[in-house]
This record gives C-alpha cells, structure tokens and sequence, in this order.
C-alpha cells in the first residue's frame, strides 16, 4: 500500500520531515516489541499442544494467521525500522522495494488466513457432522500451504504493476471483496448459533430419559464452545476491519486529492502502513487470551498458575491443615 499517488508523483522526490522518518521507526519498533512475543506464543502453544487439545483444523488456521503476523513482528517490522532510519538520515542504503513486497505478500496473507477462518466457523456451526469429515487437520494445513503459494505469487505482480496500480487493485479487490465476504459468512454463523441455542434451550426444558438428556447436555456444550470460538473470530474480524478500513480510505486519499501537499502525502503514506501493521500486533492478545485452552497452555509456557490452579491448591492446603490439626 505505501504508494505516492499519481496526482502527487513530485512528493516521491520531495523528502519526508526527519521528525516523521524518526516517530515511524519507533513506532515499528516498538510493534516489533508487541507483535513477536504474543505471536510466538500462539505459535507455541500449537505446535507443542502442551494438553493435546490445540491441533484442530480451526487452530491451524489460527496458527496460519499467528505465522503470518509473526513474519510482520520479525521480518516487516525491522525492514520499516531499518528503511526509515536510512530514510531520515538520508543514506540511500535500503531498497523501497524489500519493504513492499512483505508488505503484500503478508497483507495478502493475512486476508486469504482470515478468508479460510470465517469459512471454517461457518461450516463448523452451519454443518457440524459433515464439518467433521470434510475438514480435517491435513486439509486444512494444505489450505495453509496454499494460501502462502497463493499470497507471494500475487504479490509479485507488483514489480509489473508497480506500487501505485497494485496498491489501488489491492485495495479494490482483495480488502473489499474480503470486507463483503466476511460480513456475509459471519451475519449467517451469528444467526445459525441463535437458532441452535434456541434449540437446545427448548429440548432442555422438556423432560427427556437419562440418555437423551446427556446427549442434549453433550451438544448444549458443543454449542457453547463453537460460540466462544465465534466470538474470538468476530474479535479478529472488528480488528481487521479497525486497521484495513482506515487504511483503504488513505490509500483513496493518496491517489485522488490532487490538492494534498506532500507533507499530507507522507504522513498518510506512514500512517496507514503503521495502522495495518498494529493488526497483527493485536491479533493474539485480542482472540487467544479469550479461549481457555490457549490460556491453559500460555500459563504452562509461562510458568503461572491460573486463577483455578491457585484455588485448589489454597483449598488443598486448607484441608491439609484441617487434618493435621484433628
């Protein structure tokens, strides 16, 4: 996206201020600071699956989204530091063009990650028995290879198109076409857990053999868990469309306002490479942190005892010294 419009194209030999070159290397640095450890942890957390519970398809596609914004926290981030520090002092040193294309390789990445989710959920909750055996872990670790093949094959028409058409075509096709098609999924897996809570309310208040009410206690907890698993996903949607649509407005900005001076030029062109790049620096604090086999697995790796770790052992404690004082 970090594009110079066509009614501007002087402001690409106009320098930027220093004191914008200076606030945007800090603040890729300091995102450094925040996307790489909440990323590697959700990397972690799945592939070592600490309590066998994590390697599902839905989580491998969540590892496809951690691996993505991890690349961003280890390789973009830096690129940007290392870019708008020679671009302030002026060296010449780094190539444009390195920094543009991880960003859209990864950018088309994380779209066609978030893509793969929604449709995930939406088969998970709209046909949970098929669901079962159409997606399965190796399918979905072959989605996951494919959408990485697909993300850098794409993005290398930039050097054909250059930055300022690919930018615009970007914009245009795969983040609206993305916006339409996540509403749509998500708008279809919010009614269908509506109508199967409703459901199994109902079946619960109607006197049933004991079998019959273990299976509806079996699938009312199924429902539970695939709306907290919906929830976390609308979590990451909101956060894509908090950063992409900004985003996209600057990008309009900078091809059509033929009257915006290259200062507005520049600082449009940082601030919405910052904005798209603090998604993948919130991603895992906002939908991991929310699911209680993450949070299980997190504190294991960090050493910390959840809340229901350290009311068994105060309570196993307390009747240790019951005992010894009978």
């Amino acid at each position: 996206m970090m594009t110079f419009p066509t009614p501007n194209k002087h402001c690409a030999t106009v320098l930027p201020p220093t004191s914008l070159s200076y606030f945007t290397t800090l603040f890729s640095f300091f995102l450094v600071l925040v996307t790489v450890p909440g990323n590697c942890l959700v990397c972690s957390a799945i592939i070592k699956d600490p309590f066998r519970n994590l390697k599902t398809p839905f989580n491998y596609f969540m590892l496809s989204l951690a691996a993505t914004d991890l690349a961003v926290g280890a390789i973009l981030d830096p690129i940007a530091v290392a870019y708008h520090i020679d671009e302030a002092l002026q060296l010449n040193v780094v190539d444009i063009k390195i920094l543009h294309i991880f960003y859209f390789t990864l950018s088309t990445a994380s779209i066609l990650t978030l893509a793969a989710l929604t449709m995930d959920r939406y088969f998970a909750v709209a046909s949970p028995v098929k669901y079962k055996t159409m997606v399965t872990s190796k399918r979905a670790i072959l989605a996951f290879v494919s959408i990485w093949i697909g993300a850098l094959g794409l993005s290398f028409f930039y050097f054909k198109l250059g930055v300022i058409v690919y930018s615009f075509i970007f914009a245009n096709t795969a983040v609206f076409t993305t916006f339409l098609v996540l509403i749509f999924v998500h708008v279809g897996i919010l009614k269908r857990l509506r109508e199967r809570s409703k459901y199994w309310r109902d079946q619960k208040a109607m006197n049933y053999a004991e079998p019959e009410q273990q299976e509806n206690r079996n699938n009312t907890i199924y429902t539970k868990k695939e709306d907290k698993a919906a929830k976390a996903l609308m979590i990451i949607l909101l956060a894509f469309f908090s950063s992409f649509t900004p985003a996209c407005v600057m990008i309009y900005l900078l091809n059509f306002c033929s009257k915006c001076s290259c200062l507005v030029v520049h600082w449009l062109r940082d601030l919405q490479f910052l904005i798209v790049l603090c998604n993948s620096g919130i991603n895992p604090y906002l939908y991991a942190w929310r699911l209680p086999r993450f949070k299980r697995a997190f504190y294991k790796f960090l050493h910390i005892k959840s809340r229901g770790q350290v009311n068994n052992v105060t309570i196993a404690s307390t009747l240790s010294v019951g005992k010894t004082e009978n």
